[in-house]
C-alpha cells in the first residue's frame, strides 16, 4: 500500500502544528528557573492540566490500533473494559498521590520522594525502572505515529518519526511543561474533534439504516461489550481488563510525568480534580471504538482488494490510515491527519519533558556541582534533544514487531515493569521497606512475571499479580514502617 501527501494535506498538517505552536507558546508564558521548566511554578489550571493527563495516554495508538482491533476477524469493543479500569484507575491515583506528591518538602521527583519514604538506593534503582519504562511506551507510540505517516506519505519510518520528535522537541524546549500541558490540552480538542468527525464521515458513507448496521454487526459478533471469562489466558476479560488497568494506572503515577502534573497544579485540590476529571476524559474512546464498526459496515460495502487484505494482514493497524488515504477528500484528510499527529506528538512531549527531568536532576547535577538556574535551563533543554535521540532510535527497532499489532505491543511490553513500579510506589506511599527487601520483592515480581509469561496468562494480569507478590514479599521482610527524617513528607495519613 503507498500513497502520497498531497501538497495541499501537507500544508493543512503543517498549519494546525504551527497554530499550536503559537498558541502554546502564548499561554505558556516565561520561564526563569527550573521549578518553572519542570512544575509550571505550581500556577496552571486544573482543567488544563486534566486535558494534558488523558492527551499524555491517549496517543496515536488509539486512533489507530483501536478500530483496527475492531476491524479485525474475531474483533469486537472488549477493548472497553481496558477504557473503563483505565478511567477507574486515575480516581485511585487522586486518592493515592495527589497530596503527598504535592504536600511534599524538600524533593524534586517522584523517585527522590521514594527514596525518602524508604531508601536512597531504591529510589536510584525505581529512577532506573522509570525511566526503562519511558523509554519502551514512547519507542511504540512514537512508532504508531511514524507507521501513519508512512503510510500516508511513502517518506519512509525514520523521517516519518524524525518529524514527530522534531515537533515534539519544540515544544517541550520553549517553556518546559508549561508549553506541553498547553500544546497538550489544545491537542485534546484536536483529536477529540477528530474522533467524533471521523465517525460521523464514515457513518455517512455507509448506505445502512441504524437498525439495520446494528443487526449486522451483531450477526458478527462485533457487539460484544463484556466478557466475563475467568480463564486468565483470554485477553480482554473483564477482570483482567479492570484491575490489569488500575494497576497499570498506579504504575503510572509512579512516574515523574505524574509528580510534574500535581505539582503544577495550584493547590492539592485542584491536583485531585485534575486527575477525578481526566478519567471522563475517557469517553472520547467509545467514538474510536465507533470509527472500527463503522469500518466493519463500509468495507462489507465496499470489499477491499486482495493485495490490501494480505498487507493488513501482515500491518493490521494500517486499515485506518488507508480508509483516510482512499476516501476522504483532499483537505479535510490533511485534518484527520493532523489529529492523529496531534495525539502522538502529546504522548511524545510529556515523555521528553519527563526524563529530562529526572537525567538532569539525578545525573547531571550531582556530577556538575552547584551551578546556576540558567546553566541547568541550558542542560535541560539539551537533556530533552538527547532523549529525543533514544525514543527515535528505539521506534526504529520496535518496528520489526508491528506485524503483532501495535494495540498489544504498547500494553504487552511495559508490563514487564509494570508490577515492580506499581509495587514500589505502594510500599514508598506507606512508608515501608528498604534496598534489601525491596531487592527479594523485585525478584520475586520478575520471577513472578515470567512464570505468568510461560503459562500464557494475559498480559493485564502481569502488573497486579507481580506487583502484589512483590508488595507481599518486601512486607514480610520488613513489616516496620520506615522513620525518614531530612524531608517533609505527606505519609499515610494525609491520604
Amino acid at each position: 500500500m503507498s500513497a502520497g501527501l498531497s501538497l495541499v494535506d501537507t500544508c493543512v498538517v503543517f498549519a494546525v502544528m504551527a497554530a499550536v505552536t503559537w498558541l502554546g507558546h502564548r499561554l505558556s508564558g516565561s520561564i526563569s528557573d527550573r521549578r518553572g521548566f519542570f512544575e509550571a511554578d505550581g500556577g496552571l489550571p486544573w482543567w488544563a492540566v486534566s486535558a494534558s493527563i488523558i492527551a499524555t495516554l491517549v496517543s496515536s495508538v488509539t486512533f489507530i490500533s483501536v478500530p483496527a482491533a475492531v476491524f479485525r476477524d474475531g474483533g469486537d469493543l472488549t477493548y472497553f473494559q481496558v477504557v473503563l479500569g483505565l478511567a477507574i484507575g486515575k480516581f485511585f491515583i487522586a486518592w493515592l498521590l495527589a497530596r503527598p506528591y504535592y504536600a511534599s518538602r524538600g524533593v524534586a521527583t517522584t523517585y527522590e520522594y521514594i527514596g525518602a519514604r524508604m531508601d536512597r538506593r531504591t529510589g536510584e534503582c525505581s529512577m532506573v525502572l522509570g525511566l526503562l519504562l519511558g523509554i519502551i511506551n514512547s519507542g511504540v507510540k512514537l512508532l504508531t505515529a511514524g507507521l501513519v505517516l508512512d503510510v500516508i506519505t511513502g517518506w519512509g519510518l525514520p523521517l516519518c518519526t524524525f518529524v514527530v520528535v522534531a515537533f515534539s522537541v519544540l515544544w517541550s524546549i520553549l517553556a518546559g511543561i508549561k508549553t506541553v500541558i498547553w500544546t497538550d490540552f489544545l491537542l485534546f480538542v484536536l483529536f477529540a474533534a477528530g474522533a467524533v468527525f471521523a465517525l460521523v464521515f464514515v457513518a455517512f458513507k455507509i448506505d445502512l439504516s441504524l437498525a439495520e448496521a446494528f443487526t449486522r454487526l451483531d450477526a458478527q459478533a462485533k457487539l460484544v461489550l463484556f466478557d466475563f471469562s475467568t480463564d486468565p489466558t483470554v485477553r480482554y476479560t473483564i477482570w483482567a481488563a479492570i484491575i490489569g488497568s488500575i494497576g497499570l494506572s498506579i504504575a503510572l503515577g509512579a512516574t515523574q510525568g505524574t509528580w510534574q502534573r500535581v505539582r503544577a497544579c495550584r493547590s492539592v485540590a485542584d491536583a485531585r480534580r485534575a486527575y477525578n476529571y481526566s478519567a471522563l476524559f475517557y469517553v472520547m474512546h467509545l467514538f474510536v471504538l465507533g470509527i472500527g464498526l463503522a469500518l466493519v459496515l463500509f468495507y462489507e460495502q465496499n470489499p477491499l482488494s486482495a493485495s490490501m487484505v494480505e498487507q493488513l494482514t501482515a500491518a493490521p493497524d494500517r486499515i485506518f490510515p488507508y480508509f483516510i488515504v482512499t476516501e476522504i477528500p483532499v483537505g479535510v484528510s490533511g485534518l484527520f491527519i493532523a489529529a492523529i499527529f496531534a495525539a502522538a506528538i502529546s504522548t511524545l512531549d510529556s515523555s521528553l519533558t519527563e526524563s529530562a527531568d529526572v537525567a538532569v536532576r539525578h545525573v547531571y547535577e550531582p556530577w556538575s556541582g552547584a551551578r546556576s538556574e540558567k546553566h541547568y535551563l541550558v542542560i535541560s533543554r539539551v537533556a530533552v534533544a538527547a532523549w529525543a535521540v533514544v525514543f527515535w532510535g528505539v521506534s526504529l527497532l520496535f518496528s520489526r514487531y508491528s506485524a503483532e499489532g501495535l494495540l498489544d505491543l504498547t500494553f504487552k511490553l511495559p508490563n514487564y515493569l509494570y508490577g515492580a513500579i506499581f509495587a514500589t510506589i505502594v510500599l514508598a506511599r506507606f512508608g515501608v521497606g528498604g534496598f534489601w527487601s525491596w531487592t527479594a520483592g523485585f525478584a520475586a515480581a520478575c520471577i513472578a512475571v515470567a512464570w505468568l509469561a510461560a503459562e500464557q496468562v494475559t498480559f493485564f494480569l502481569w502488573c497486579p499479580i507481580s506487583g502484589v507478590v512483590m508488595i507481599l514479599v518486601v512486607w514480610m521482610l520488613d513489616r516496620s514502617p520506615l522513620e525518614r527524617s531530612g524531608v517533609v513528607l505527606s505519609g499515610p495519613s494525609a491520604g
